[in-house]
């Protein structure tokens, strides 16, 4: 009997299991197709498929918060899903008459805008990265009609695609779910393709010091295009392969490296990528030039030294001017034209073979050594118009001093010091104007002495007054112009020191004639002109001429014609006048016109017969004035 019992449990056990493992239902979405993933929004639609009659399932959409199959939502048999999440769907059915509860857990997921980032390499190609995990798979729409699906696996590897024609590009993105037909919406990005590569330029390459350990490059560039990553590297004669140096920021157009080895022969290049890595054509090279100079006998020597057959042509500066240009082959130079005590600094500049770059050495600066003798300076004297002599010195061509002795010897007398000075130039003050000669000598800077200069002497002038107010003019030759024909003028001054006369002279004499001019002073001058140009003055000489006043004793104003006004005649003043009393000190005319006079009228009346006396007072042109008394007489 219990074996019978225990068989009964067995058979009862596996019908029920068999019936619970017949139990199914799917979902279906709007199109009627299967899903299942539930997207929050999408409305669901169960259906049994193990057999029960639709009037006898009901559905319970959320385990979480209890089960119940008598709402409306049970009998309808679809859903829309609001949250995203894991979420537990129970059917109740009845199946050949047994009622009972199936359940499957189903998962409703968000669809959020996707998020990804593009990135721009060379000729036309991009990188597409999804920077999401939200989706399944997503799809890669790249506007030319051509598409690429990204697995979420693969997310994080981005997807490369070159484009054939020329930008600008939409690249749209959607996502995706597997075992769901919702799709995200849209990401679009309209992206455009870097400049065309071209490569970069290295311009200018200048080594500002140089030094095996503090050594200084300033480098100049062009043609760093955006987008690109570009790499200064550099390589020594010696090495095989370019090392990395710094990165250059694209559109930078300059760089200084510091603390580098200038020293040796190096050569530096411009590498750049894309953000695809991809290699590019490099940039011209540029290589160090390295210089050195040595001191001679009045001479220095250059040199330069770079990577063989680098540069087609070095140019050669001295103190920042063109000295000589030379062949690529050339490496050193020999300057002569220096002297003694001169500081000057050289540079090389190259010019690359493929003439894109040029190479500037640091400066090297050499102070100029000689033991030989250095040549005469030639002087210039000159009065000016304080009557000093202006003594200058000229230094030949090349040459400087650290001192200069001046000399001067009188009448003929031995040369002596007059002023030992660092100055060219210098003034002489003469106690009094008479034959004098000027020479020099100058110490240069390597403590050798010049000899002395050619002796150089002013013209002297002399002038005086004759009796019969004619100015006589005497003057010595001026001696120092080195060579040609000397001419000389006279030229006569105003008493501002412009020139209102010259006269071209010749010989060592000339007499002006001066009785019928209007002037008082006259200011006399020698100007002395070399064949070259160069110019010289003699010593200012002054001629004063006497007052000439002419005052009649009578007059008879009589109206014949003849000595009918009173009036004073002369010359060599400049302003002027006259004040007539009769014999009570009435004044019966005052005047400052020297071109009229007086008729012997008062008021309108004719004034009698007699003495009168005058006062005549002058402003001559050297300033002084002088007062002339006396009396007239009167005539009727």
């Amino acid at each position: 009997m219990k074996k019978h019992l225990f068989l009964f449990l067995v058979f009862l056990l596996v019908g029920f299991a068999a019936n619970a493992q017949n139990r199914c239902f799917k979902a279906y979405d709007r199109l009627g197709r299967e899903v299942t993933k539930f997207c929050v929004g999408e409305r669901i639609t169960f259906r049994d498929c193990a057999g029960v009659d639709a009037d006898k399932e009901y559905y319970d959409y959320d385990k979480s918060n209890g089960l119940d199959f008598t709402t409306a939502e049970a009998k309808q048999k679809y859903y829309t899903f609001t949250q995203p999440g894991p979420v537990t769907v129970t059917q109740l059915g009845n199946l050949n008459g047994i009622t009972d509860q199936f359940e499957q857990t189903f998962e409703v997921v968000a669809t959020p805008t996707p998020t990804f980032t593009t990135t721009a390499c060379a000729n036309k190609t991009f990188l597409i990265n999804i920077t999401d995990t939200q989706y399944d798979f997503y799809n890669v729409s790249f506007g030319d009609g051509t598409s690429a699906i990204v697995l979420k696996k693969d997310v994080g590897s981005p997807v490369s695609h070159t484009y054939t024609q020329k930008g600008p590009y939409t690249v749209t993105v959607t996502g995706k779910y597997i075992g769901g037909f919702c799709t995200s919406p849209a990401a679009i990005q309209t992206i455009n393709e870097l400049p065309v590569y071209t490569p970069p330029v290295i311009n200018t390459l200048k080594v500002q010091k140089q030094d095996a350990a503090t050594g200084t490059i300033d480098f100049t560039f062009s043609n760093l295009l955006a987008g690109y990553t570009y790499t200064l590297k550099s390589k020594q004669e010696t090495e095989t392969s370019f090392k990395t140096v710094t990165t250059i920021a694209q559109n930078q157009t300059s760089y200084t490296l510091n603390n580098t080895n200038t020293t040796v022969k190096t050569e530096y290049r411009l590498e750049a990528t894309d953000a695809c890595g991809t290699v590019l054509p490099s940039s011209n090279k540029a290589a160090i030039l390295i210089l050195a100079t040595s001191g001679g006998n009045e001479q220095v020597t250059i040199s330069w030294q770079s990577i063989a057959g680098f540069f087609q042509q070095y140019d050669l500066y001295r103190n920042g001017v063109l000295l000589k240009s030379f062949g690529g082959g050339i490496s050193t130079y020999t300057d002569t034209d220096v002297s003694c005590g001169q500081n000057n600094c050289y540079e090389v500049k190259g010019i690359t073979t493929d003439g894109k770059a040029t190479a500037v050495t640091a400066q090297s600066c050499i102070t100029v050594t000689s033991s030989a003798t250095p040549p005469a300076a030639t002087l210039l004297t000159s009065f000016n118009l304080q009557n000093e002599v202006e003594i200058a010195l000229q230094l030949p061509n090349g040459q400087s001093i650290k001192s200069a002795t001046y000399q001067r010897s009188i009448n003929g007398a031995a040369f002596k010091d007059i002023a030992t000075t660092q100055q060219t130039s210098i003034t002489d003050k003469l106690n009094t104007l008479t034959p004098v000669c000027y020479r020099a000598s100058y110490i240069n800077p390597c403590d050798k002495t010049s000899v002395a200069s050619a002796p150089n002497c002013p013209v002297i002038l002399t002038a005086k007054l004759n009796p019969d107010d004619n100015a006589v003019l005497t003057w010595t030759n001026y001696t120092g112009f080195t060579s040609g024909k000397t001419t000389y003028l006279l030229e006569v001054l105003d008493e501002n020191s412009n020139v209102t006369r010259s006269i071209i002279v010749t010989g060592n004499s000339y007499t002006d004639q001066l009785a019928d001019l209007q002037e008082q002073v006259f200011r006399y001058r020698i100007k002395a002109t070399s064949s070259a140009g160069m110019v010289t003055y003699s010593n200012t000489e002054t001629i004063k001429l006497e007052l000439a006043l002419f005052i009649p004793s009578a007059f008879t104003p009589n109206g014949d014609g003849l000595n009918d006004v009173f009036e004073v005649k002369g010359k060599r003043f400049e302003k002027f006048t006259i004040r007539i009393m009769n014999g009570a000190g009435q004044v019966v005319y005052t005047s400052d016109d020297r071109t009229t006079g007086w008729d012997g009228v008062y008021n309108g009346k004719l004034q009698p017969a007699g003495v009168y006396a005058y006062e005549v007072v002058v402003n001559l042109q050297d300033g002084t004035t002088k007062r002339r008394t006396g009396t007239v007489t009167l005539l009727r």
